[in-house]
């Protein structure tokens, strides 16, 4: 049964770090929703532009403002906000994204608390002049969202409506990984909650050079902690899930790291799925090198 209480508090957790340029569009999509009853926590990681500023400028009751006096990285000061909330529901925010109006209502409206899970919505991805509908519409997720998280990332933090319960049984997110935190924590939450899927875009995520998710070595290193951590649960789901990551992973370090480590990755993925295709093009064009491999991945992109 649905909760019928429709005023539940809502703590919504943003971190930001010099967003002078997009933190007040960011802060009015998120004051102008139509679901009203929440606090903003707004974690500033010690910026040093106009981003105070432009925050404490703001007139509303709603937004608890929290400087932090050195820098501690968005994950870090996401779980500060956390700490702060007084809600049993907490949604998170980026500092360069936008909320469409009806976001935070069409999710409370699915609260069940009796079944706490995790609500997420899709979004549109804004990067170099391109719009991507994520999950690609039509995907066939519902059925066993855990299992297609494994295949990769489709839950953007900004999207996610969960019950404050959840992070005390999985715990929150992981401040050793410079990226990929929250696909981490979707990993460990999906073992334990249903996950709800709101087939709809209710956040637009721009990518910036600024962006967290722009820096490619620490890209890197967030893979060998997700294999290290999470490595028998890609195996027990079955050969194709640790063929997949190990084939994106590989992939990756081609790209942006070390090409042989990038194809002794791809031969691991071949080891768990030996009629690729698609991985065993890729180690050929591995083999010709890291400059062939970039100028074969842009390629193909555009096609």
């Amino acid at each position: 049964m649905l909760n019928q209480d429709k005023n539940i508090l809502i703590s919504i957790v943003m971190p930001v770090y010099n967003r002078q340029d997009t933190i007040l569009r960011s802060i009015n999509s998120v004051l102008e929703q139509t679901y009203s009853n929440f606090e903003f926590i707004i974690v500033d990681d010690d910026s040093s532009d106009q981003t105070k500023d432009i925050i404490q400028s703001i007139e509303d009751h709603r937004i608890k403002y929290v400087p932090l006096q050195q820098n501690v990285g968005a994950s870090a000061a996401r779980n500060i906000g956390i700490d702060y909330a007084n809600g049993r529901w907490i949604a998170f925010h980026d500092s360069d994204d936008l909320w469409e109006p009806s976001k935070l209502k069409k999710q409370v409206d699915l609260i069940n608390d009796k079944s706490p899970s995790i609500i997420f919505t899709s979004f549109i991805r804004y990067r170099n002049g391109i719009q991507e509908h994520i999950p690609k519409p039509g995907m066939i997720i519902k059925e066993n969202i855990h299992k297609e998280l494994l295949r990769g990332n489709f839950i953007a933090t900004p999207t996610v409506l969960l019950p404050k319960e959840v992070l005390s049984v999985t715990g929150s997110f992981n401040e050793k990984m410079p990226r990929l935190q929250d696909w981490e924590l979707w990993l460990r939450i999906s073992l334990y909650f249903p996950i709800i899927w709101i087939d709809e875009p209710l956040v637009k995520a721009f990518y910036t050079e600024k962006s967290i998710s722009s820096d490619s070595g620490s890209l890197i290193e967030s893979y060998e902690k997700i294999w290290d951590m999470h490595k028998k649960l890609f195996i027990d789901a079955g050969p194709v899930y640790a063929a997949h990551f190990l084939f994106s992973f590989g992939h990756n370090l081609s790209l942006y790291g070390d090409i042989k480590k990038g194809r002794a990755m791809i031969v691991s993925s071949l080891k768990y799925n030996f009629y690729s295709i698609k991985q065993i093009v890729c180690l050929f064009l591995n083999l010709s090198g890291g400059f062939m491999y970039k100028v074969a991945y842009r390629i193909f992109k555009k096609i």
